[in-house]
């Protein structure tokens, strides 16, 4: 019996034709939107889950925001500060970043490039709301390219 209580095996389980609508993506073929100077997303969409890669110039970050989706954030390269809450975090690669959903957040960089990646559930439609307002030439700075998000 399988720890969840199945009489049959996660890896018993028969293998699908493809036909389930799955993909396979190389992170270089999404779509990169250069959301300020030097600050880009590369979101990707599935049903119930987003991702976005995110790379922060140095001195840039977001300001605290809330979002009722529930968010986790992988670092791949480079170190942020990050606050949850009334808690402050250093944040290095490999280190995974848990967002509670209705819980204010923020982050900045220092001096290096940081790259994160943001998964969400459900999907963040609020990605698309940023993309939309992007303007690739303004500044990075956190408190002067970034709107408060909902």
């Amino acid at each position: 019996m399988s720890a969840g209580g199945d009489s049959e095996s996660y890896f018993d389980l028969e293998v699908g034709d493809g036909e389930d609508g799955g993909s396979v993506t190389p992170i270089a073929d999404l779509t990169s939107y250069e959301i300020a100077a030097g600050l880009f997303f590369r979101p990707f969409y599935a049903e119930n889950i987003s991702l976005n890669f995110v790379t922060f110039p140095p001195h840039s970050g977001f300001p605290a925001h809330v979002h009722p989706e529930e968010q986790v954030s992988i670092v791949r390269e480079g170190e942020m500060e990050i606050t949850i809450g009334d808690e402050v975090f250093p944040v290095k690669p490999g280190d995974v970043i848990h967002f509670p959903s209705g819980v204010p957040h923020s982050g900045r960089t220092t001096t290096e490039t940081c790259r994160l990646i943001d998964i969400f559930s459900p999907p963040r439609a609020g990605i698309r709301d940023v993309i939309a307002e992007a303007d690739p030439v303004r500044d990075p700075d956190v408190d002067r390219w970034w709107f408060q998000a909902d």
